[in-house]
């Protein structure tokens, strides 16, 4: 109560106008955000946007009476002005709810040309608008359009002038939508995209339940935007031909009749459409517009470029920015690869970095970025890395730039340069918020920068910062005491070669590094006789033929040097590497690495770890002796939250309290982990190494460490482990899909005997008790036998990577066949959710995020809830879903704190049981702790989360 009652006294004295957020309270009464959260809630409280809403809409809408027309730079200052601390964005969003009668000017561009808004619209891009225009104007309804270009060039943006001009021009129907499909997100599934384009029929093809439109028809009258159209397969490509040719299509599965439809079409590409696209669809597109590249825009239109980017971050960021002018002058020079793109993501991390310095004087923020600051990310600047320009020209066009937010004699600052990832939209005040969210747990300015540039860069996914200038970055010559001289010499003959046979292409070094470490490690398990499976062999091999050849020569040129055998499975992996060389992605969504130790042992690993690499990662947290254990797992979990992708987290330590840090993590966050003991340097390079390379899961890459590296089971000491590994492939006949499995299984895992069985066979109960006597059992196919003491997993190509994982986790110590099913957490103990719906749904995506159930599962429970609610005697509800849904059986436990109406009666406790059609016993005999009068009365009077676990778990023990 003394808590609650700090709350309410805190929130009634604070300022209205900024209400205090959930981090800053914690703040003040030394506690974690999680706890103010839940208790602020437990008191129904609002949260801080909400508690200002009220106040911010009647601000806004006395500025409404001063002045009938006004744009939203005026609305913001104003705010600022009388104290609010505001965004644009947070203006815009209260507009947009709000039916407010007052004009923003700045949206008023009736008669303005959209293309003046694109500069170079009188330079470079002269030419382009003026074919772009032609083909709209062209009767009766315009031309076809494709835009080709590099990527970055500004194809995506251009179209949307394009649709902007013919809407102002009537060309398109009133109201017409600008529809836009990339057809590279569904190139690897030409079925599911030609059915998003065109539509389908019901019945058309397995889970066409209904009658579908398409885009093409949501584009009747409007303009259909392809990018990427060189993905289109070919049937699409000729049904496209017919809309352009005749008007008229048919949606998959219609044999008969037609549908017409009028639309415009602008396609974009960043291929040889020569090659790319079907001769007779190519003529039906008669106008090509090319964009130009960054290399070829004048270069005052870069530097122009340059400042309205800038300009965009200070309006994003709201506070000044000062620009050095030898930055733009380096950029305007500098050869982004990425065009357009490439540059805003380069300044974008500029302003962030530069941001990361001041967020915490909130009074009066300027930004200043220096000529030190871009050499930061660009390391060195050379002659090689400029582009053969006049310096003396480009310096006519540079001053030195204070850029003002929302500066009103430059609204085209609000023109976007590039199409942007939405997430980057709000990337200024995550930064603040994770700048808040770390100031709580003491750690000092230097660590807090680096933490929050780990957690910039992974904002920006599509650029390497670490790759921009690789020729000065790299050095092989780091590795020397990881890495014998022959694998060194080799490597660098094989870069060297690379560089002037692609004299035309960048190389990425780095790829290198990684691939010297790979070769060491693959000639030591050649050595051991280890065997090296390559999954991915065939597809290698066919769709990286070129790459292939080369590693092959490679491999020759090092079986000679080192008198060994090298595979083709360890040549095909090489290939991979030498790919990757090719490629300038920053991988998304990679996983995150910490390491932390006693001492300060985890900073200087981390230190070499990253120079050795040249990587930005991972992440250090030292633990001072004298530091308390509470103190490094709440800053643990902040630091998870930060670098989290969606991929989860590993946790490197080396000993005793941090054993556990990862489930710690876990229980706070739900982010997924893993923790490595008895961590070292060798260890911290590899998993770095393997991180890098964004393939493997979490639990691959923890596997491949606790096995290979640290020479552990994955798991503790399985009753069963002396047994040998034994795989039963099995369907219904035996003949068919058994068959077929069993020769799959024995390519890829030759070292693990495989037997083809029936599901009818008279004999398969003994044949199978023989084989357990001696063997883990693991059957795996399309029919399950329910034979006591094996594993049945249904046939799934993805599940070959990694099989052995299956009787690794087969047995766990000496738990029930109950007690395997269940889980901690799924033991929930009085949430703070108070209607049927919100706990069904809070339960189901537990359930989702955890892997146990697939999306649907929680639409199927609330189905059959809204069908017939689940009540049983004793106030307990049942709910459950479908069980095709469900990918491992479990069981859910809820107490809750007050009782909710499920519609047909009050229920203070749930029982859900999520369970595979295989284990429906095992549910009946489930269910009969609810008949458990002694159980159940423990269960609900119990007072605390451990009491209600405990109780849970001691019950299922019991069961036989």
């Amino acid at each position: 109560m003394e808590m609650q009652n700090k709350i309410i006294n805190i929130i009634n004295t604070e300022n209205k106008k900024n209400p205090l957020t959930d981090m800053e309270i914690a703040k003040y009464l030394n506690t974690t955000r999680e706890n103010i959260t839940n208790i602020r809630k437990e008191l129904n409280i609002l949260n801080s946007r909400q508690r200002r809403y009220p106040y911010l809409k009647s601000a806004i809408l006395a500025i409404e009476k001063n002045a009938k027309t006004i744009n939203i730079a005026d609305i913001t200052r104003a705010l600022l002005e009388q104290g609010f601390t505001i965004s644009r964005r947070v203006v815009e969003e209260v507009l947009s709810k709000e039916e407010t009668t007052f004009d923003v000017a700045v949206e008023n561009h009736a008669m303005k040309d959209p293309f003046t808004d694109l500069i170079g619209y009188k330079g470079s891009l002269k030419n382009s608008i003026e074919q772009a225009k032609s083909a709209i104007l062209y009767p009766p309804k315009g031309l076809p359009t494709l835009i080709v270009g590099e990527s970055g060039v500004g194809k995506s943006l251009f179209s949307k002038k394009m649709y902007q001009f013919a809407e102002q021009e009537s060309i398109l129907r009133t109201h017409a939508e600008f529809v836009v499909f990339n057809c590279a997100d569904y190139a690897d599934n030409p079925q599911l995209l030609l059915s998003l384009l065109f539509g389908y029929k019901k019945g058309a093809f397995t889970g066409a339940v209904n009658d579908s439109p398409g885009l093409v028809e949501q584009a009747d009258g409007g303009m259909l935007f392809l990018d990427e159209i060189h993905r289109l397969p070919p049937k699409g490509q000729e049904i496209l031909f017919s809309i352009l040719d005749r008007g008229s299509f048919r949606r998959l599965g219609e044999s008969s009749g037609e549908r017409k439809v009028s639309i415009m079409l602008v396609g974009a590409t960043t291929e040889n459409i020569e090659t790319n696209l079907l001769l007779t669809f190519r003529r039906r597109i008669p106008m090509v517009i090319y964009l130009p590249s960054l290399r070829e825009r004048f270069l005052k239109e870069k530097v122009d470029l340059i400042y309205r980017i800038f300009q965009q971050e200070c309006n994003r960021i709201n506070c000044k920015i000062f620009v050095d002018k030898n930055v733009v002058e380096i950029l305007a020079l500098n050869k982004f690869n990425g065009n357009i793109g490439e540059l805003q993501n380069m300044i974008q991390v500029l302003c962030a970095r530069s941001f990361l310095k001041v967020m915490h004087n909130k009074a009066d923020r300027l930004v200043s970025i220096d000529v030190n600051e871009i050499l930061k990310l660009i390391d060195s600047v050379d002659e090689k890395t400029l582009m053969d320009e006049n310096h003396s020209e480009i310096r006519k066009y540079l001053n030195n730039l204070m850029l003002i937010p929302f500066k009103p004699d430059n609204l085209a600052a609000s023109v976007p340069i590039e199409e942007q990832d939405p997430d980057v939209q709000d990337m200024y005040q995550s930064i603040e918020a994770k700048y808040d969210e770390l100031k709580i747990l003491n750690l000092s300015e230097g660590e807090i920068e680096n933490i929050l540039w780990a957690f910039v860069i992974n904002r920006f996914t599509s650029l390497n910062v670490n790759d921009i200038r690789q020729t000065d970055l790299f050095s092989m010559n780091d590795l020397c005491s990881f890495v014998s001289e022959t694998v060194m010499s080799e490597v660098k003959f094989l870069m060297q070669e690379l560089i002037e046979k692609e004299a035309g292409l960048q190389i990425n070094r780095s790829a290198f590094k990684y691939l010297a470490i790979h070769l060491e490690e693959a000639i030591k398990r050649i050595r051991l006789n280890q065997k090296i499976i390559n999954i991915h062999l065939d597809k290698i091999k066919r769709e990286f033929a070129a790459e292939y050849a080369i590693a092959l020569a490679a491999a020759k040129r090092l079986e000679q040097q080192e008198n060994i055998n090298i595979p083709e499975d360890e040549v095909a992996f090489i290939a991979l590497y030498i790919k990757s060389a090719f490629n300038y992605e920053t991988l998304k969504n990679r996983i995150g690495l910490i390491m932390i130790s006693h001492g300060y042992i985890a900073s200087e690993t981390v230190k070499v770890i990253k120079d050795l690499l040249g990587t930005n990662f991972p992440i250090a947290l030292d633990m001072p002796l004298t530091e308390k254990p509470i103190n490094i797992y709440n800053k643990a979990i902040e630091l998870a939250k930060v670098i989290d992708q969606g991929r989860g987290v590993l946790f490197l330590v080396d000993m005793g309290s941090l054993s556990n840090i990862g489930d710690i993590v876990y229980e706070q966050t739900h982010i997924k982990t893993k923790t490595l003991n008895r961590v070292d340097l060798v260890l911290g390079l590899e998993a770095t190494r393997r991180v890098s390379l964004g393939e493997d899961t979490l639990d691959e890459i923890y596997f491949y460490l606790k096995k290979d590296k640290l020479g552990d089971l994955y798991f503790t000491e399985k009753e069963n482990s002396h047994k040998a590994n034994l795989i039963i492939a099995m369907c219904l006949t035996g003949e068919g899909n058994a068959k077929h499995i069993g020769e799959v299984i024995k390519k890829e895992y030759t070292h693990i005997p495989c037997y083809v069985m029936s599901a009818l066979d008279e004999n398969l109960l003994n044949e199978i008790t023989d084989f357990q006597k001696e063997h883990n059992v693991l059957i795996v196919g399309t029919m399950n036998p329910k034979i006591a003491g094996t594993t049945f997993i249904n046939y799934d190509k993805n599940l070959l990577k990694n099989i052995e994982l299956y009787f690794e986790t087969r047995h766990e110590s000496e738990l029930t066949k109950y007690e395997r099913n269940i889980t901690r957490d799924f033991m929930l103990f009085e949430p703070a959710i108070y209607f049927k719906n919100e706990i069904l749904e809070y339960i189901c995506s537990l359930l989702i995020n955890k892997g146990y159930v697939e999306k649907e599962y929680l639409q199927s429970v609330l189905d059959r809830e809204a069908l017939l609610p689940t009540f049983s005697e004793g106030n307990t509800a049942v709910p459950h879903g479908n069980s095709i849904a469900v990918n491992r059986t479990s069981f859910v436990f809820v107490k809750l704190k007050n009782p909710i109406d499920w519609g047909v009666g009050n229920v203070n406790f749930i029982f859900m049981p999520v369970f595979k059609s295989n284990d429906q016993e095992v549910v009946k005999n489930m269910l009969q702790i609810l008949r458990d009068h002694e159980f159940m009365v423990k269960i609900k009077s119990c007072t605390n989360q451990d009491d209600f676990q405990n109780i849970i778990l001691d019950k299922i023990a019991q069961l036989e």
